[in-house]
């Protein structure tokens, strides 16, 4: 065979290599979150959320890359609303509560026991 007809095929196989050593990348919000302090968490799967660590049940409005509901009862800020946008670019997302400024939140390293 001929090295000029193999040349396309190894270059496809070359980039194909290389693609699948990229790390995989989110392409919605759903997933489990934490605040740049490690205080609050959230893990989100479509319109159902679990709030903290205490496992609250969270009933919100979800759109692929945005998750918005109000603050649970017995939690500081309850009953303010709450915007968490995902940022696909940056693989984190911006969360406003009530009107304060808006947070950056990222994934949640696994807990260790």
């Amino acid at each position: 065979m001929r090295i000029r007809t193999l040349i396309p095929q190894i270059a496809l196989l070359a980039a194909t290599m290389a693609a699948a050593t990229l790390p995989a990348s989110a392409d919605s919000i759903d997933g489990k979150w934490c605040s740049a302090d490690g205080k609050r968490r959230i893990e989100i799967q479509g319109s159902k959320g679990i709030w903290g660590r205490s496992g609250i049940t969270i009933d919100g409005k979800y759109f692929r890359y945005t998750f918005l509901f109000d603050m649970p009862a017995g939690e500081p800020d309850a009953g303010q609303p709450v915007e968490m946008r995902f940022r696909r670019a940056d693989q984190n997302m911006l969360v406003r509560i009530g009107t304060g400024d808006q947070k950056v939140w990222s994934t949640c390293t696994p807990e260790v026991s």
